[in-house]
């Protein structure tokens, strides 16, 4: 690792963060970064966990600290989906790289479409939600996308947990920081075990994410969003090509 690769991963998290906060869609911008910095695909995806699971975390906090607290809900939904992840993170951990090659780039062009989808058209009261047995299906599915790649994949929860599930917005988002932290935290510890997780770099990542999630959730600015979808979206392309081109 060189040394600009740090602060460089510092600013991509920071990017990450504050779109996650406005948009969604910030491992679209991480993923690429890793790769174009030379970590094979699979420790590349393995690696990003880290800086997920952490600011997942800082969000789960933050929520509770503001009073936003349906944690009563999550277990019918963290079990599935961490069931899944678990059979996503084993796929892509033993899958051999020129198919996981191909196979992530062929889901990040089915995934792009997802960050321009904007959750707070949905307001509504506050309040409400139920999560039965009929979505569990669903979100193992969820999980194993989730254990594979992830990119993208807060949107569909959010979208599912407030237009499916009737959580308002609020409500659903902290579900969804609190479900994507259990099962990001299932896949980092497989990928672990498999020896795909470069600590210093996802640390370095995780601090630039977790900072820019503080940011992004007090940004206040014209348009944002129609900014950092054009990032999100040329990056992903950017990933694509990195995937497609190999090592």
């Amino acid at each position: 690792m060189e040394a600009w690769h740090l602060p460089a991963l510092f600013a991509g998290g920071l990017l990450c963060g504050i779109i996650n906060a406005l948009a969604g869609g910030g491992s679209f911008v991480t993923l690429p970064l890793l790769l174009w910095m030379g970590l094979p695909p699979q420790v590349a995806n393995a690696t990003n966990r880290v800086a997920i699971f952490l600011q997942c975390a800082a969000g789960v906090g933050t929520y509770h600290r503001g009073g936003v607290r349906p944690w009563r809900h999550l277990p019918g939904v963290a079990i599935p989906t961490a069931l899944g992840a678990a059979v996503g993170a084993l796929a892509a951990s033993q899958l051999p790289e020129d198919i996981f090659r191909k196979v992530a780039a062929g889901l990040f062009v089915l995934m792009i479409g997802t960050v321009f989808v904007n959750p707070r058209r949905w307001e509504k009261p506050e309040g409400g939600g139920r999560v039965s047995p009929w979505f569990w299906p669903l979100f193992f599915l969820y999980g194993i996308y989730g254990g594979f790649l992830q990119a993208g994949l807060g949107v569909l929860l959010i979208t599912t947990l407030v237009l499916g599930a009737g959580f308002d917005v609020v409500r659903g988002n902290a579900l969804k920081f609190g479900l994507a932290g259990i099962f990001t935290l299932t896949a980092l510890i497989l990928f672990a075990r498999a020896g795909q997780v470069r600590w210093i770099p996802g640390l370095a990542l995780a601090a630039g994410t977790v900072t820019g999630g503080v940011i992004g959730a007090r940004l206040v600015m014209a348009k944002g969003a129609a900014w950092v979808r054009v990032v999100v979206v040329l990056a992903a392309l950017a990933a694509i090509v990195k995937l497609l081109a190999g090592a």
